[in-house]
């Protein structure tokens, strides 16, 4: 898969002693951004419920970029946790694929 240059400075994160049902990504570059989700309630969530409803937005830098630049910004956002959970998947497939193939193996 090819990098996206503007995904560059997102991170996907967690925190599983003090907020094990949240999910967080954070923007390290101007403006940065903090964003808080609960991850079963953002699972199946449309671009607008996420934002309307589900994620916990805090602009890090003490003012909020202009209202099109914030748009741009949480859009950034959301096509870079849609990667993130695809990479995710296809991680998983692999793991399972790799442990069938290893037990086979044993078996023979």
């Amino acid at each position: 898969m090819d990098k996206i240059k503007e995904h560059q400075f997102w991170w996907l994160g967690e925190n599983k002693q003090w907020y094990p049902e949240y999910e967080t990504l954070i923007r390290l570059n101007y403006p940065r951004v903090y964003i808080k989700y609960k991850v079963e309630d953002a699972y199946f969530a449309t671009f607008e419920q996420f934002y309307r409803n589900i994620a916990d937005v805090q602009w890090l830098d003490g003012e909020r970029p202009p209202k099109r630049e914030q748009e741009e910004i949480l859009t950034e956002a959301w096509n870079f946790l849609a990667i993130e959970e695809r990479l995710l998947e296809d991680d998983m497939a692999n793991i399972k694929i790799d442990e069938w193939e290893d037990e086979r193996v044993e078996g023979q």
